[in-house]
């Protein structure tokens, strides 16, 4: 994914005590001013790999060996490192980020990237933003520090290396080296080579410094100031179309959900029009003021692109799911994603029903996507006919929100017969039948004890066996019988083989 366009504003998230943050909130740390430290074994001795805040004040610091740490403060409470446990931490703040932009990358072990373009007017601009990520971390119990910049490098640069909240690009000629995020090797080449800041390498001869730091620093120093591109994997695959709501006052009412739903599905609307496209499958995600997210999924079985039906697939699925929101304390931000997106073929929209009575392929959709939601998608079903030859493959059931292609491709025939009858017996249904010549149609059978006379037959159509499985030729004949009734009869086998025939019905006709 290219990390950098043009207006592109991204915001770093730095979370520098997320260990022992963590282990606050989850009740076991000190509950007096002992100061806390995380340590863990690295090349053969233990050192700090997290300090608390009271532990800094007293001169702890990271790669401090711990039996230092306690020879200067005896009362120091030393946990070991739990690597899993911070990254499960660091996710799930990640997750509750997703409520501000779709696009949200974790950068371990103590940082966040966030894609604001586009979005930050919706929380009343850049600074308020920022601004309100770290005063909810910090109620949350988490000490962040945050920036916003052009570029992902520049943005973890200042939130790291700069207090002032606004800097642009040219204030990282200031900052030391290390804010390249160079690996500590590279870093300590760099300034043994007289660099200490990035204004320096910035004019430095770059053939020559390329040639001792390496490409990546170089790299590094592009992608900071937008001159190259940084490829970022976000947290969840961002949405290709969404909408993005945020409430002064939290929502409890599936009414006021409802209420918002209807600018949701317009700004979604009005950007797949653009791209001529429609929704096949939406997630509407409500962010709970408990950091919880909700999470409403519906599909269509074809793209989807007016609000109204959109709003209608929605009441239906809250009516459905309304007991299990649990918003509690509320909903403060809802966000509709188009998850899946199909083109609409304009000639498809301007279909017009010729005959009353007769149900447009839109209002068959429009009812199989509400029977869908209600019912769920794996209990409504299409029948679906192959172009194939063997009869028992030849027709099947999907759901009715997969695509259409295979239906669609089979043209009915030109006369309007149907030779083959939709529903057939699985197994087909053996049956004791006498012919007038061997090879000719039965001129009566017996089916369920009943005798019945052959009035009309037609046929043969003949089908051979898969020769890889052994199978039997097989003659179909149309039957009909003295009362009027149709079955579709085969014979198995032919006379004058080693095995006598045997005959079957294998399906009925309407």
């Amino acid at each position: 994914m290219p990390a950098l366009s043009q207006n592109a504003r991204w915001l770093a998230i730095y979370l520098p005590r997320l260990a022992t943050d963590r282990l606050k909130r989850s009740g076991r740390a000190p509950g007096d001013d002992r100061p806390l430290a995380i340590y863990a074994k690295q090349a053969n001795a233990y050192q700090l790999t997290g300090v608390d805040k009271r532990a800094s004040e007293l001169g702890l610091h990271l790669a401090m060996s711990l039996a230092d740490a306690r020879a200067i403060q005896p009362k120091l409470e030393a946990v070991e490192a739990e690597p899993e446990e911070d990254a499960r931490a660091l996710d799930a703040i990640a997750a509750w980020c997703e409520r501000f932009t779709p696009i949200v990358v974790i950068d371990p072990p103590e940082g966040l990237f966030l894609d604001i373009t586009g979005c930050a007017h919706l929380f009343g601009g850049e600074d308020a933003l920022r601004d309100m990520i770290v005063a909810r971390l910090y109620a949350q119990g988490f000490g962040a520090r945050a920036a916003v910049a052009p570029s992902p490098g520049a943005a973890w640069a200042f939130a790291r290396y700069v207090r002032k909240p606004n800097a642009d690009l040219e204030a990282l000629a200031a900052l030391p080296v290390e804010a390249l995020r160079l690996d500590p090797q590279a870093a300590a080449l760099l300034r043994r080579l007289g660099m200490k800041t990035i204004g320096q390498l910035k004019d430095a001869p770059r053939s020559a410094f390329t040639a001792r730091a390496g490409e990546r620093a170089m790299l590094r120093l592009d992608q900071a100031y937008g001159r190259a591109r940084e490829a970022l994997t976000p947290r969840r695959p961002p949405p290709p179309v969404f909408a993005l709501r945020r409430f002064l006052e939290p929502i409890f009412t599936t009414d006021a959900i409802l209420h918002v739903m209807q600018d949701l599905c317009a700004d979604v609307v009005e950007k797949l029009d653009i791209r001529g496209a429609g929704a096949r499958r939406l997630a509407l995600v409500l962010f709970g003021v408990d950091g919880r997210d909700r999470v409403i999924s519906v599909g269509v079985s074809r793209p989807e692109r007016e609000v109204k039906a959109l709003i209608r697939l929605f009441r239906e699925k809250l009516n459905v799911v309304a007991e299990n929101i649990d918003a509690e304390f509320g909903i403060e931000a809802a966000r509709l994603d188009v998850v899946h997106l199909a083109p609409i073929a304009e000639a498809a929209r301007e279909l017009v029903v010729s005959e009353e009575g007769c149900a447009t392929p839109e209002q068959i959709s429009g009812i199989a996507d509400i029977l869908s939601v209600r019912l769920g998608a794996k209990r409504v079903l299409r029948p679906q006919v192959h172009e194939l030859h063997a009869p028992e493959r030849a027709s099947g059931w999907r759901s009715a929100l997969s695509e259409t292609k295979d239906a669609q491709a089979l043209k009915p025939p030109a006369d309007g017969v149907q030779r083959r009858p939709i529903r057939l017996f699985s197994p087909a249904q053996p049956i004791e039948a006498l012919a007038t010549v061997p090879d000719g149609p039965p001129i009566r059978f017996r089916w369920r004890r009943v005798l019945r006379e052959v009035a009309r037959a037609e046929g043969p159509e003949r089908i051979g066996g898969d020769w890889t499985e052994g199978d039997a030729t097989r003659d179909y004949y149309r039957i009909e019988d003295r009362e009027g009734r149709r079955y579709w009869l085969y014979r198995e086998g032919l006379y004058g083989e080693a095995d006598t025939p045997r005959w079957y019905v294998h399906g009925l006709f309407a």
